[in-house]
C-alpha cells in the first residue's frame, strides 16, 4: 500500500508542477500581449539537444514562424541534433537559422571556422547567430578584457559574413550587453534575453531584433529531458520579418 500511495504522491506532485508551469505560462504571454496590442506577434523558438528530437511539423503548427538551431560550442563540439533538426526543420513552413555558442576561452577565427564547416549555405537561411554570454563563474575579478572579446567577436562577424553573404546576429544577456557590446558594432543587430516580462531596453546603440522572453515555454513536439524550450519574439509584424530577413 505504501508503494501504491507513494506512486500517487509522485503523480499527484507532477501533476501540480506542470499546472503550475503552465499557468506561469499563460500568465506571462499575457502580459506580453498586453504590451503589443496593436501589433502581429511573431514568434520564434531557439532549440538544441536538450529537446530532444522534434517532431518538427507538429512544432511548427504552433504558431510559430521562426526557429533557431544550435549549430556548434567552441572549436570542436557539434549539437548531435542538428543536422536532424537542420534538416527536417526546412522542410516546415518556418524561417529556419543556426547559431555558434562562444567559448570566451578559446580562438574566435576557429570557433567561427568550426561552424562554417557545420553548418552549410541555404537558401533562404535566416542570418547566423553569434551565442555570446559570461559564463557563471565569471565575474568581476575574472571577466575577460572588453579588447579581447570585441576582437574575437570581430573576426568571428568577418568568417560568418564572408561564408553566408549575411552580417550575424549577437545573442545575448544584459551583463555581458552592458560589458563588451553596448557601444560596439551598433550595425549589428541584438537578440536580447530578458526574462522580467517587460519590453527589452538595451542601454546602448543597438534595437533588439529578437527578445527570448522565458526559458520556460511548454509546447508539443519534442521529447528530451528538458521539458522547457525557449520562445523568441521579433521587434515588428509579418511584413518587417520579411523585409528585414528577404
Amino acid at each position: 500500500m505504501d508503494r501504491i500511495k507513494d506512486f500517487f504522491d509522485s503523480r499527484t506532485k507532477i501533476i501540480v508542477a506542470v499546472v503550475i508551469a503552465l499557468a506561469c505560462i499563460i500568465g506571462i504571454s499575457m502580459a506580453i500581449a498586453s504590451q503589443f496590442k496593436n501589433e502581429t506577434l511573431i514568434r520564434g523558438v531557439d532549440v538544441s539537444a536538450y529537446q530532444g528530437t522534434i517532431d518538427w511539423k507538429k512544432l511548427a503548427d504552433q504558431d510559430l514562424y521562426f526557429a533557431y538551431i544550435k549549430a556548434t560550442e567552441g572549436t570542436d563540439y557539434k549539437d548531435k541534433q542538428f543536422d536532424t533538426n537542420w534538416e527536417q526543420a526546412r522542410k516546415t513552413k518556418l524561417k529556419v537559422g543556426a547559431y555558434m555558442f562562444v567559448d570566451l576561452n578559446e580562438d574566435g577565427k576557429k570557433q567561427a571556422e568550426f561552424f562554417t564547416q557545420t553548418v552549410s549555405v541555404q537558401k533562404n537561411s535566416l542570418p547566423p547567430v553569434i551565442d555570446l554570454e559570461l559564463s557563471s563563474d565569471m565575474d568581476e575579478t575574472n571577466m575577460p578584457s572588453a579588447d579581447s572579446v570585441q576582437q574575437k567577436v570581430s573576426t568571428i562577424i568577418s568568417v560568418l559574413k564572408d561564408k553566408y553573404d549575411q552580417t550575424p546576429i549577437i545573442y545575448t544577456n544584459y551583463q555581458t550587453y552592458n560589458a563588451y557590446l553596448a557601444n560596439y558594432q551598433t550595425d549589428v543587430k541584438i537578440w536580447i534575453c530578458d526574462l522580467s516580462n517587460q519590453k527589452p531596453d538595451l542601454s546602448g546603440q543597438h534595437q533588439w531584433v529578437f527578445w527570448q522572453y522565458t526559458q520556460r515555454g511548454i509546447l508539443n513536439g519534442y521529447d528530451g529531458d528538458e521539458q522547457f524550450i525557449d520562445l523568441d519574439l521579433f521587434n515588428g509584424d509579418e511584413k518587417a520579418f520579411n523585409k528585414m530577413f528577404n
